[in-house]
């Protein structure tokens, strides 16, 4: 039996998504967590690289936390607070998120 028979076979249908966010609902969240928390980040400074950097541990993030208390978002910028720092995150700002 091949993939799309067992879950054919159990009336689920092969082609639907398990998991989809576009770049834009991502970004959508990360202003909202920026601006929630205050942060002085140069949103307009970051590059492609690094959006996409952010993007690719969003992903990981939501595979990884629940969503309760921007769990998601903190991950996100604690993992790459190096990488913001280029664009005014500042330490006492990281101190402020890393509060588990």
């Amino acid at each position: 039996m091949n993939a799309t028979q067992i879950l054919k076979s159990v009336g689920l249908k092969p082609d639907d998504t398990i998991f989809a966010i576009t770049q834009s609902g991502a970004l959508n969240a990360f202003l909202d967590f920026i601006e929630e928390w205050e942060l002085p980040i140069k949103i307009d400074k970051i590059s492609k690289e690094d959006w996409e950097t952010l993007f690719a541990s969003y992903a990981d993030a939501i595979i990884d936390y629940h969503p309760e208390d921007d769990h998601q978002e903190r991950a996100v910028f604690l993992k790459n607070k190096q990488m913001l720092k280029k664009y005014g995150l500042t330490d006492e700002y990281a101190r402020l998120l890393d509060f588990c």
